[in-house]
């Protein structure tokens, strides 16, 4: 069974748009049933999910989730609950793309990625299960980026952000 996948954007920032989260949306669903069918971690929930609810949230929301389930008053990236539930920071993806030259939705499709691999049942809390899980990501990702969907999805994107 492939769940069903809802991106939801909390707050009103300037990006991400609805218009690159439906487009987000699509390229997911594209990819769900490869990521269905590869390997699962040792804590693999994905298959049993009928529903995945991304949440985009800014870093002060993020922390505050951060600190009441992980005792970590800090922002992240990603959180991601066994449920389905999987909550982004837009803006620790904007900024680490800044950072590292990498287009914001690029970076923030790999957030979405990376929780969906946790849902998969991979862990990164040790540097040999991190291997692993990024492992698993960043063939997702690829296999993402290299779709005619997700290329047109990123340069759409990309230079809408830019214009900004």
């Amino acid at each position: 069974m492939i769940p069903r996948l809802g991106i939801f954007l909390h707050g009103s920032p300037a990006w991400p748009t609805e218009q690159w989260i439906s487009s987000c949306e699509h390229v997911l669903l594209q990819l769900l049933p490869d990521l269905l069918a590869a390997p699962r971690g040792p804590q693999h929930v994905l298959s049993t999910l009928q529903h995945i609810e991304v949440s985009l949230v800014d870093d002060a929301t993020i922390a505050g989730v951060h600190a009441e389930f992980l005792n970590d008053p800090t922002a992240t990236d990603v959180i991601t609950f066994p449920y389905g539930e999987i909550i982004v920071s837009y803006e620790t993806a904007a900024r680490y793309a800044a950072q590292h030259d990498i287009p914001e939705p690029e970076e923030l499709l790999r957030y979405i990625v990376h929780g969906l691999t946790h849902l998969h049942g991979y862990t990164d809390t040790t540097p040999a299960e991190r291997e692993a899980l990024f492992a698993v990501q960043e063939h997702f990702m690829n296999r993402c980026l290299c779709s005619p969907d997700s290329v047109q999805f990123i340069a759409t994107t990309s230079k809408a952000n830019a214009s900004e």
